[in-house]
């Protein structure tokens, strides 16, 4: 009885003595030193920042107006061209602000011509030259940025008339440099690190200005005009891939 009863009290004893180790288990884990969390990754996104430059080209359209006329003249062509500008994207913001200069050769007008009796009467108006100074404000969505802009412009205008009963012919024309402003907007996909492409519209309103002036005082007109063009850029500095650091 004795041997049995010492029996079972090392047996009590050796249960307890476990139930005490799987308490103490647990507690000692939690005091373990707890494994840092993985840093967080870095996501590369283009940025926008630098200098750039490109050419361009596209379609014109609008009106020339003056009392001389009676109505507004419809004016329409083609121009090509080139741009230069400056960008700036602070690392980790959507946001692109920016400025540009661009100017265009263009042919943008409009001729009329009447004959009555042999004799020929002719008119024409014709824009060959605009440029625009403007800035630009822009969201990025990595390689896309879509941007409005706005700023002053500047065209170059004739307006010219003939006569013609041949073997005679006769004319005169007057030019003048109107400025105005312009505002529009577009978006640009960057290609490759440095190559861009873009598609912009533009409207422009130019002031009035006097035409034949030297003959009994002249004529006012202005012009508003409408631009649609596609462009290509090679950029510089500060563009390519800027880190952008992931928060959870």
């Amino acid at each position: 009885m004795r041997r049995l009863s010492e029996l079972s009290l090392s047996l009590i004893g050796a249960v307890l003595l476990a139930g005490a180790v799987t308490v103490a288990n647990p507690a000692n884990a939690a005091d373990l030193p707890r494994k840092a969390p993985p840093p967080a990754p870095v996501v590369a996104a283009f940025n926008w920042s630098g200098f750039y430059a490109g050419v361009h080209g596209g379609w014109a359209w609008g009106d020339l107006e003056s009392d001389f006329f009676g109505e507004s003249i419809e004016l329409e062509g083609g121009f090509v061209g080139g741009q230069i500008g400056w960008n700036w994207q602070a690392p980790g913001s959507p946001w692109v602000w920016g400025f540009e200069v661009d100017s265009a050769w263009a042919d943008i007008g409009e001729d009329e011509s009447t004959t009555i009796a042999g004799i020929t009467f002719s008119g024409s108006s014709e824009l060959d030259y605009f440029g625009t100074a403007r800035l630009r404000l822009g969201y990025a969505w990595d390689r896309v940025l879509w941007y409005v802009t706005g700023g002053v412009a500047w065209a170059h205008n004739e307006i010219s008339f003939g006569v013609a009963a041949p073997p005679f012919a006769a004319g005169i024309a007057s030019d003048n440099t109107h400025i105005g402003w312009t505002v529009g907007g577009g978006v640009e996909w960057a290609l490759t690190d440095p190559w861009s492409v873009k598609i912009e519209y533009l409207f422009m309103d130019f002031d009035s200005e006097t035409y034949f002036s030297d003959l009994a005082g002249g004529f006012d007109a202005d012009a508003q005009i409408h631009t649609i063009k596609a462009g290509l850029n090679f950029r510089w500095g500060g563009y390519g891939k800027a880190p952008v650091v992931a928060r959870y």
